[in-house]
């Protein structure tokens, strides 16, 4: 008799500090230990800018604009010196527009040329690498890129006021 009351107690005690465990708050240090812990991005203020990454998840070299770009060759249409250009190098991307300027068409080719893609405000494409985002509108004059994948596929873009 004895064994059974030992038994049950120690279950009552089990469930009584899991219970406890689950309605205690969760530190952000405890958080960022466990297994699942995988690094979150969270979006950015709205600064007006596209932004372009050359890895996903916002990784490797970055340049940002905040009007409409003809050509990602080179550094001149960018808001930021360093940046060497990113034609054909995204696979990551951000709209961090205002309202008014709240949508981007990414395009083929240059002098927003060929197909295009539309990121609206405050969206973001983390990797462009799996394929998901194609270029998904042409035009009846120029439909080269149509169908492809972004990823390393982007020559320039334009604000538009919606997708």
């Amino acid at each position: 008799m004895r064994g059974k009351k030992m038994k049950k107690m120690r279950l009552f005690a089990a469930a009584a500090a899991t219970a406890l465990a689950v309605s205690l708050p969760v530190t952000s240090a405890q958080a960022a230990e466990g297994p699942a812990a995988a690094p979150r991005l969270a979006a950015a203020a709205a600064d007006g800018q596209l932004h372009a990454w050359e890895h996903a998840y916002r990784g490797g070299d970055h340049c940002y604009w905040t009007g409409s770009s003809r050509h990602w060759d080179g550094l001149k249409e960018t808001s930021q010196p360093g940046c060497g250009g990113m034609r054909n190098r995204a696979t990551s991307l951000e709209n961090r527009g205002y309202e008014g300027v709240d949508a981007v068409n990414l395009y083929w080719d240059i002098d927003q040329e060929g197909a295009w893609a539309c990121l609206s405000r405050g969206d973001m494409w983390m990797d462009l690498a799996l394929g998901w985002e194609t270029f998904s509108h042409k035009s009846w004059l120029n439909s080269g890129g149509y169908g492809e994948s972004l990823h390393d596929n982007i020559s320039s873009h334009q604000w538009v006021e919606s997708c």
